[in-house]
């Protein structure tokens, strides 16, 4: 999840346009998990996608740079949350606590939002790991990300390793937690909350670091 795109919630009010871009960017991921789905990436073209998003192939190269980045995942506001923390926090807040205080954020806006943001982030999950192509962009935009963010961290620690530690750290916690969750659901129980586990998860994380 922590990787990849949607418009689960943003805190400022977007105009019309930005409304209308957004939504086309539903529509076009909309259409490319739905060809997925059925066929497989390998199987599915640009202009598959396009024509059943009702769109040019040119308007969904304006959204995504290829068709496997259409169906992945991401909170915009995270990024944004996490960039404003760390430009205003000394080097002493950045702690493990708080990085994965603002990933608790960016899942509870997830379990929260009205727009099927958990019911996608479940079908995107099963095309992970039925579909070798999908698996390995999102595997690879995963690891962008997070290098990313430890280079941030990085130069207010000053402290590469330690950096990288911090943020993989977190990703994993989160990984690890949608992944109980996403078996919990799909082993039958629709009532399990994407919150409460990922908060156990990260009591277990404390209790082996105490252990």
């Amino acid at each position: 999840m922590g990787a990849h795109k949607t418009d689960a919630a943003i805190s400022a009010v977007p105009d019309l346009r930005e409304r209308r871009r957004r939504e086309t960017r539903r529509e076009i991921s909309e259409a490319a998990l739905d060809l997925f789905e059925l066929q497989g990436a390998a199987a599915t073209t640009v202009d598959d996608i396009a024509r059943r998003a009702g769109v040019s192939p040119s308007t969904f190269f304006r959204s995504f740079a290829t068709k496997e980045e259409s169906v992945l995942i991401a909170d915009i506001e995270f990024e944004a949350e996490f960039t404003e923390w760390l430009e205003s926090s000394a080097s002493e807040r950045i702690t493990l606590d708080a990085i994965e205080n603002i990933y608790e954020r960016s899942v509870v806006r997830f379990a929260t939002a009205s727009d099927g943001s958990a019911e996608r982030l479940l079908r995107v999950r099963r095309l992970v790991l039925s579909d070798a192509q999908v698996r390995s962009a999102a595997y690879a935009a995963d690891a962008v990300m997070l290098a990313c963010l430890a280079e941030r961290v990085a130069t207010k620690l000053d402290v590469t390793s330690t950096a990288r530690l911090l943020i993989e750290t977190a990703a994993l916690t989160l990984r690890i937690a949608v992944d109980r969750w996403a078996e919990v659901v799909d082993g039958g129980d629709g009532s399990a909350d994407l919150v409460t586990v990922y908060r156990a998860v990260r009591s277990d994380l404390r209790r082996l670091v105490r252990d």
